[in-house]
């Protein structure tokens, strides 16, 4: 029993993370309008990077997510994007695994808490994610070079399946630039706290 909370909490940190880095890009894309020269960007990634599983911490702005001004940002249809970050992140969990040198979890603790991220909602329309959970677990057993965590799958979605997303305007290109940061930076601090919560296992 204890040891299914322990997993299920763990899911929990990469699903509130994955909510938040998709709240973090929307900021990003809001504060790029009429915002843009009131606040600074860095705020969002102090703010979201302090605590990576708070969703809720960017409303410290004092601005709204009004669906009138991130516009397609603000659709069910954008709301993919959250889906496919929940699965970018869970399927990297067998290299955080081997990172967590102290942990006694196993190859079967790691796939069950993939499985309950699954049930959360997992999405990549047309393999837009290259990589899996069984070819991250292939790399980590032939000991093979993490890939990095990169954007490019988000610029194919924008580019694919985004309308005037994909339009190539100043706030647009902010928005992919904050991204190229935002992301890597979100899955360093992911690491670092499942490492911790995994060496307590």
């Amino acid at each position: 029993m204890a040891e299914n909370e322990a997993l299920r909490k763990i899911a929990a940190m990469v699903d509130l993370a994955s909510e938040s880095l998709f709240n973090a890009v929307r900021y990003c894309y809001l504060i790029a309008d009429n915002d843009f020269y009131n606040i600074n960007v860095k705020d969002i990634f102090r703010i979201g990077l302090s605590d990576i599983t708070n969703p809720d911490c960017f409303k410290n702005l004092g601005l709204s997510l009004d669906e009138t001004r991130i516009g397609e940002m603000g659709t069910e249809h954008y709301r993919e994007i959250l889906s496919i970050l929940r699965y970018c992140f869970a399927i990297r969990l067998p290299f955080i695994r081997k990172y967590a040198e102290n942990s006694t979890l196993k190859e079967g603790h790691i796939k069950h808490i993939y499985d309950i991220l699954e049930n959360y909602g997992f999405l990549n329309p047309d393999g837009i994610v290259e990589d899996s959970f069984k070819s991250m677990a292939w790399m980590v057993r032939t000991k093979k070079t993490e890939p990095a965590f990169d954007t490019e799958w988000f610029r194919r979605w924008i580019y694919t399946y985004g309308h005037e997303l994909a339009a190539i305007n100043n706030r647009n290109m902010f928005v992919l630039g904050c991204v190229e940061a935002l992301f890597p930076l979100y899955y360093a601090s992911l690491q670092e706290l499942l490492i911790n919560e995994m060496n307590k296992l």
